[in-house]
């Protein structure tokens, strides 16, 4: 009888690319080693994801995809230029405190909606409140910055590790406004191109676009 029962798909999957488009089969997260380096990859109702992480080449092997592939999609500009005058609005300059908004997308309308969600917010740390309906469906989980910290912290990191989602911080937002994003895949954090989310409005700096540029530069 044992025979004819399906089995159950590993956790954590180790795979060596056959083709250039290897099914993700593992329930939470793969490695996979390709002709253009090792990456984990992860996928979810909204998007998957091949992350890099390392690019030495591997001789013999074909190359794995790199970046995200939406099943819905991509964020439209409109979204953000929605949550920069409420982030602006909420917490003035003189009194700024930190705000969480959850991205998601909601299936009755078909369409990408936002939520504000910061508890326990100070001028330099906040929380998301996890008992909204929408923080299990949240697909982005952004919070605003102090100004000057254009980086993730290390307690972004405890709170972000474990989740499989995109993360952003969004800094300076009453003065030249600046936006990074990243990806979590369980025990990986990873920096993406804003370009892979979604269309970023004029006026917004993706500051993972312009540290990439210095890195080719220097």
């Amino acid at each position: 009888m044992s025979s004819n029962l399906l089995a159950s798909p590993k956790l954590v999957g180790h795979r060596i690319a056959a083709t250039e488009n290897d099914p993700i089969d593992a329930a939470l997260f793969e490695y996979l080693l390709a002709g253009n380096g090792l990456f984990v990859r992860a996928k979810r109702r909204e998007f998957a994801v091949s992350l890099p992480l390392s690019m030495q080449k591997i001789s013999g092997l074909p190359n794995g995809p790199i970046g995200i592939s939406w099943t819905k999609p991509r964020i439209p500009a409109s979204l953000w230029r929605e949550i920069l005058p409420h982030a602006q609005q909420t917490h003035t300059s003189s009194s700024f405190k930190e705000e969480v908004y959850l991205i998601y997308w909601d299936r009755l309308l078909g369409a990408w909606r936002w939520r504000a969600s910061g508890r326990e917010s100070n001028w330099a740390s906040t929380i998301a409140d996890d008992t909204l309906p929408e923080y299990a469906e949240c697909c982005i989980e952004l919070h605003t910055h102090p100004p000057g910290a254009l980086h993730f912290s290390r307690a972004d990191d405890r709170d972000e590790l474990g989740k499989f989602r995109i993360f952003a911080i969004l800094i300076d937002i009453h003065d030249k406004p600046k936006i990074r994003f990243r990806c979590g895949v369980y025990d990986h954090l990873i920096q993406i191109p804003a370009f892979w989310v979604g269309e970023i409005p004029e006026g917004i700096i993706d500051l993972n676009e312009i540290d990439a540029l210095v890195e080719t530069l220097s």
